[in-house]
């Protein structure tokens, strides 16, 4: 496991789960990207620099989820982001869910691939994405 980048407490609402009171397969993944948001949020470059950069864009090339116990409508939860791999060209992130025990709940990661912002084209990890993942 990598670096952690960001812990947060997170509620599991109603509106989150399925018929049977358990959070949603796919509100896990709106959750784990949710914390990237947040983390990104919280540097100096900001949000934009990853999600509206002029240059590149970051789109995901391939996901993975272990869902281990249910998290259940009323929960609140830990919810934390670590770096994964840096690639020349990618980076992975692990999201891990714990409940209020401290138990695993779901673990999603994801591996984001750079490309230019308009033609589409791989490109390296920038230098200043690199930088900050590996010194925050």
């Amino acid at each position: 496991m990598g670096r952690l980048l960001l812990e947060k407490s997170v509620r599991i609402y109603f509106g989150d789960t399925d018929p049977q009171g358990i959070l949603f397969f796919a509100r896990a993944f709106e959750l784990a990207h949710e914390s990237l948001e947040d983390y990104w949020a919280g540097t100096t470059h900001g949000w934009s620099f990853w999600f509206q950069n002029s240059d590149f864009a970051v789109p995901l090339r391939h996901t993975t989820a272990d869902f281990r116990k249910p998290a259940k409508a009323g929960e609140t939860c830990s919810a934390q982001l670590f770096l994964g791999k840096i690639g020349n060209s990618s980076v992975d992130f692990l999201f891990e869910l714990y409940d209020q025990t401290g138990t695993l709940l779901a673990k999603i990661t994801t591996t984001h691939v750079f490309v230019e912002r308009h033609a589409f084209g791989k490109i390296g990890v920038p230098e200043l994405v690199r930088e900050q993942l590996e010194h925050s």
